[in-house]
């Protein structure tokens, strides 16, 4: 059957069975529906093609952009698409109150209720059903949201709405609370027209984004997006933190701001009515929560899908941004026995949001026990942002380090190394940070370049290259600091150009396909156990690539599987520490820190292709 013909050539033999589905649609829980052409979006190639090299993309999309321009049918030639779109309430009825010492956390609507992939497919499967019982040869294939077609180009094209400069389909009826999902069938039905309306001169939900990521009309950056970032699973940068304030998962304010959505809000479908104590919930509660806790109460919701570890770092975020100095236990929790690092370094950030003798107590207990380098960095910055706001209050110095010293009482020459120093009455001081402006303590020098990767920001210290950052140094700035703190100690950043011409220079050959191997000096600033990792990444072969488990087995640790992929995740240098070539996902997924896409470029680059 592949490649089958339509049923009939485009005309009006089927107008009777479009009119008949117009008049059910409601009956199955479809608020709008549309029908549309199945010819390719070649006008989107090119916009999708620029987001991806921009680097705007989340990384949730379909990886391959034919497939999200092309409409196909596993068996058959498509010749239509049918849109649908579903109403979801903006409103709820006698929301809790957010009080001091009870302090709540907020889903975005489309979290709320029944998971909506299970509603709309629900809807389109009686949709499918209603249609063959009248055309039983009809090809159908339906899809929501994780599907490879781009919703809103086939609602826009099929006239539920129109797209938005918030990037939300908008219709003139329903406004953007909307779900949307599509159909691919093998019947010709005749085309609506799209819809005329525009969103005008209104600018509102680009001023109003807390992060800037709408950078333009209809154009989006989903890494800054606060719906990803409530999403992504790792650590967060500060600047995102305290925008994100207490959303748990998603994010609703450029819908919020929008003309088109005054005073409408959808109720009529009692699987969407939101249960005001799981969309608002209490804060503290979140964070001991079990899986099983999580899945009784929360597994029915679409904000699951990530697991609970999004929503308890996005909780521990909530409240340092409300400071609420109720939860100081709680964090000290979280921050002393969490085995997950992301949580322990947010429960660091936060608890120096909420300041106090016994979040500076606690985070010095914690710095003298913590492994990981990441939370280190990020209790180092929250003992350098407790002790600023100390000294700025004319307070007493704090000493930040009694376990250290405790712990090598015999051994007074190693105390140096905790960046700890001996007064002259034998004492040990408090720990100063260095201001990053002024020119004191070890150069780090930096320069970004545009490269077909994308914008990569390169550092340096005197004895060689030491990182190389997707992004401009402006978006990094937060994360060299936090490294630099970790392996200098004093610091400070210079831009010199002049310092990575040969970088500069070797990076260019290697992505125009004229260099298979790297020769730079290089610093490399880690644990030996990832410094040992590392090195292992480079003795693979151009063109080549090995699992985690390989990668292990290659440095002798074989069961240490999960070790390395952490190792790697952490590679200062990617595509020079060619860290693309590792495949599988054997004891984690190991993201790569460009983005999925350009790890595929990297591989497509040298022959090989993603796995």
């Amino acid at each position: 059957m592949i490649g089958r013909e339509p049923l009939v050539s485009p005309g009006v033999h089927y107008e009777w069975l479009k009119q008949e589905i117009v008049k059910a649609a409601p009956s199955f829980g479809i608020d709008d529906i549309g029908f549309a052409s199945a010819e390719p979006f070649e006008s989107l190639r090119s916009i999708l093609l620029d987001h991806r090299a921009k680097g705007y993309e989340s990384g949730f999309e379909e990886s391959d952009i034919e497939k999200r321009v092309n409409p196909a049918l596993e068996s058959g030639k498509p010749a239509s698409l049918i849109a649908i779109a579903v109403a979801y309430p903006s409103k709820m009825k006698n929301p809790p109150k957010s009080e001091p010492g009870s302090y709540r956390g907020i889903l975005a609507r489309t979290a709320w209720g029944q998971d909506y992939h299970h509603v709309l497919r629900q809807a389109m499967d009686k949709l499918t059903a209603f249609i063959q019982e009248k055309v039983p040869e009809a090809r159908i294939e339906n899809m929501v949201d994780t599907g490879v077609l781009v919703d809103r180009a086939v609602s826009e094209r099929a006239g539920i709405g129109f797209s938005g400069k918030n990037c939300a389909i908008i219709s003139p009826k329903l406004g953007s609370w909307i779900f949307l999902g599509e159909l691919v069938t093998d019947i010709p039905f005749t085309p609506d027209a799209p819809v005329a309306e525009g969103c005008g001169e209104c600018t509102k939900c680009i001023d109003a984004c807390p992060t800037g990521a709408l950078v333009g009309p209809g154009q989006l950056d989903s890494q800054k997006c606060i719906s990803f970032l409530t999403q992504t699973k790792g650590f967060l940068d500060e600047e995102y933190m305290k925008k994100i304030g207490n959303r748990l998962y998603g994010c609703d304010t450029c819908q919020i701001v929008c003309p088109k959505n005054k005073g409408k809000n959808w109720d009529h479908h009692p699987e969407f009515t939101p249960d005001p104590e799981i969309v608002k919930p209490l804060l503290k509660p979140l964070l001991s929560m079990s899986n099983k806790e999580f899945k009784e109460r929360f597994g029915h919701s679409s904000a699951a899908w990530r697991g609970k570890k999004p929503i308890q770092r996005n909780a521990v975020i909530a409240l340092g941004n409300f400071k609420d100095q109720s939860a100081v236990p709680e964090l000290s929790e979280v921050l002393l026995r969490d085995p997950r690092p992301e949580l322990r370094g947010t429960a660091a950030w936060s608890l120096s949001q909420i300041g106090g003798e016994e979040a500076m107590n606690v985070i010095s207990v914690a710095a003298a026990r913590e492994q990981d380098g990441n939370v280190l960095s990020m209790l180092q910055k929250a003992q350098e942002k407790l002790m600023t706001g100390r000294l700025s209050e004319n307070k007493v110095e704090v000493e930040f380090a009694n376990e250290f010293a405790s712990s090598e009482e015999n051994n007074s020459s190693t105390k140096d190394e905790n960046n700890m120093a001996l007064n002259p009455s034998g004492h040990t001081a408090a720990w100063k940070p260095t201001p990053v402006t002024k020119l004191t303590g070890d150069p780090v020098y930096y320069h970004e370049i545009s490269t077909q990767a994308g914008e990569l920001t390169l550092c340096a210290t005197e004895m060689g290259l030491a990182r190389l950052d997707f992004g401009s140094y402006t978006v990094r700035e937060a994360h060299l600091q936090q490294w630099a703190r970790t392996w200098l100690g004093d610091y400070h950043f210079i831009h010199d150009p002049s310092r990575f011409q040969e970088a500069t220079w070797q990076l260019q050959e290697y992505l125009a396909g004229e260099r298979k191997e790297f020769d730079l000096q290089l610093d490399l600033r880690g644990t030996p156990f990832e410094v040992q990792v590392w090195k292992a990444l480079t003795g693979i072969s151009y063109g080549q690539h090995v699992s985690s488990l390989e990668l292990a087995e290659k440095i002798g640790r074989p069961k240490a599987v999960r070790s390395v992929v952490a190792a790697v995740s952490k590679n200062p240098l990617p595509i020079i520490i060619p860290h693309h070539r590792l495949t599988g996902n054997e004891g984690g997924v190991t993201i790569y820190p460009g983005g999925l896409h350009v790890k595929e470029q990297l591989l497509a680059l040298e022959g090989q292709s993603a796995n």
